[in-house]
């Protein structure tokens, strides 16, 4: 029983309209995020992203969720219940204030030409 791993803790999924999957899966034994592509109850496809990178892409999150409520707030169509824009501005602050903290761990974490 040598080769026995404990399971990862922390992971999530997503599922859009059509039924396919993403699941985001943290390895803090390998230092990795796996993003893996399911299709009904079948693994297609995987990414294995080093957590160095894991800024740059909560980064690009965070900045689409942004433009999005920045959108939706400016648009007269009022948003779903529960959407972002129904967050308070004590919500917001921390949102903004947690995308800073993630910019300026990218720029730490870039390499030097």
């Amino acid at each position: 029983m040598e080769n026995v791993r404990a399971l990862p803790t922390r992971r999530d999924v997503f599922v859009d309209q059509r039924g396919a999957g993403l699941r985001a899966t943290w390895h803090p034994e390998q230092d990795l995020v796996v993003l893996s592509l399911w299709h009904d109850d079948h693994c297609v496809g995987t990414f294995r992203m080093p957590i160095q990178d894991a800024p740059r892409l909560s980064g690009l999150l965070a900045a689409a969720l942004d433009d999005w409520v920045t959108q939706v707030s400016s648009s007269s169509a009022q948003p779903p219940a529960g959407t972002a824009t129904s967050l308070s501005i004590r919500q917001r602050l921390r949102l903004s204030r947690a995308f800073l903290k993630l910019r300026r761990l990218q720029h730490k974490l870039k390499p030097t030409a």
